[in-house]
């Protein structure tokens, strides 16, 4: 049996290289839970059985997160929880989520549900703690499999049950799959989304076939900065992952005949109606025609960046030289490895080229990533008529940075926007500038 265990501190990797199956776990420092994603390959199982451990110290109860669908057995007791998820499907991702609550925060419908200081302490610290996993193949494929980690198991407690996201729906067509790139940051306005349109712009232009998706499902802002009224789309991201659109349907073209948008949508009842465990299809479904897939994923360290990753063959950090930034980009680095994402590089956005607080090389040696881009403070990056600056400006130092990066992904190094200079107006600029 061939078994890989990647760990670290608060987040650990098992893939059993047999069957396929794959489990991530990691500590939600912010909503304060530990979540585990069970990944499937290629085969169909009958039935597959994942076990934790907990403190049997903790004040309050395991209970689980419910996202919809129908929820697998579930127990816990004697510091262990037990799921039994039944028909897991090639390509099939769950998630598993607990916490610890008090009765007094179940019953009080005001107070947010979250463990108590001491509960979130004792949880956290099994973040590196390996799950077990048993799986049983349908009757056509060898028998059990079974990875099982050599630990001690507490004394009985007690367990609230519920539920998991319900099984996938696969609807991508087969043939040719696109390079899916996830543009990320640990933090909301890093420009991340104005990075991912000109990204996805520069690409178009250069010919691959590009799609931009807004996987920001809860904050979106792509359609607007790039001019669509929101009131004017059919159908968003939020309807295809509700199943109430066809993803075509909620695809736009944009700038030119190469490039697509797919926009979130911005009403709160299209967000809680989606089913995020979706998206992965979704994004098969544009990359059978596309060369390309640029994902515009959520600031931070959750579930909706883990579930945009999980699909993504590449990553780009897109960061602010401050201290905040970086601490919060590095940690959706490591989130990227553990889960096999090949980290492309660190977009460094608003880089004060006179004063920065951080340099280049510090940021490379801090992240052990290199920097691709380097984009200075320029209000002509957001205009009022909302064209892309690589559109507005092609000649301007900040679009031709944008360039570099599509050049280097396109395989496209004698690519030359229209509008561009000569070599000889070039020389003849820095000459007169230096």
């Amino acid at each position: 049996m061939k078994i890989s265990i990647v760990s670290m501190e608060d987040m650990i990797k098992i893939t059993n290289a047999d069957t396929g199956l794959e489990i991530i776990k990691h500590w939600d420092d912010v909503n304060e839970r530990m979540i585990i994603f069970l990944k499937n390959g290629e085969n169909s199982f009958k039935d597959v059985t994942v076990e934790d451990l907990y403190p049997v110290s903790l004040s309050g109860m395991i209970c689980f997160a419910r996202s919809g669908g129908v929820a697998p057995m579930a127990t816990a007791s004697g510091g262990k929880i037990t799921w039994r998820i039944p028909n897991v499907n090639p390509g099939d991702v769950k998630e598993l989520i607990y916490t610890s609550l008090t009765r007094e925060t179940l019953n009080n419908h005001y107070m947010k549900k979250r463990p108590s200081q001491g509960d979130a302490g004792l949880l956290a610290g099994m973040a590196s703690v390996k799950p077990s996993l048993r799986s049983e193949q349908h009757a056509d494929v060898d028998g059990p499999v079974e990875i099982r980690p050599e630990v001690e198991q507490g004394s009985p407690d007690n367990c609230k049950s519920l539920s998991v996201l319900p099984q996938s729906s696969p609807i991508a067509n087969p043939g040719k799959r696109g390079t899916v790139i996830s543009v990320g940051a640990g933090k909301g306005g890093t420009g991340k989304t104005t990075f991912s349109i000109n990204l996805g712009v520069a690409l178009s232009e250069m010919g691959s076939r590009t799609v931009i998706m807004d996987a920001d499902a809860s904050m979106s802002n792509l359609a607007t900065y790039i001019g669509i009224d929101p009131q004017n789309m059919k159908a968003t991201l939020h309807e295809v992952l509700s199943g109430e659109a066809e993803p075509d349907k909620a695809a736009y073209k944009v700038f030119n005949d190469n490039l697509l948008i797919v926009p979130s949508g911005l009403s709160i009842e299209g967000f809680l109606k989606m089913d995020r465990d979706l998206l992965n299809d979704v994004i098969e479904y544009f990359s059978s025609d596309a060369d390309f897939i640029v994902i515009d994923t959520p600031a931070g360290y959750n579930k909706e960046v883990a579930l945009s990753l999980l699909a993504s063959d590449h990553l780009i950090l897109v960061l602010n030289p401050d201290e905040g930034s970086m601490t919060d980009g590095i940690k959706v680095q490591e989130m990227a490895r553990i889960l096999g994402v090949n980290v492309i590089g660190i977009v460094l956005n608003r880089f004060d080229m006179k004063n920065p607080q951080f340099t280049r090389s510090q940021v490379e040696e801090y992240f052990g990533t290199p920097v691709i881009a380097m984009l200075p403070e320029d209000p002509g990056t957001r205009r009022k008529d909302k064209v892309p600056v690589v559109l507005a400006s092609p000649n301007s130092r900040i679009a031709s940075e944008f360039y570099s990066v599509a050049r280097s992904l396109a395989g496209r190094n004698d690519f030359v926007p229209a509008g561009s200079p000569s070599f000889v107006t070039k020389l003849m600029d820095a000459l007169f500038r230096s």
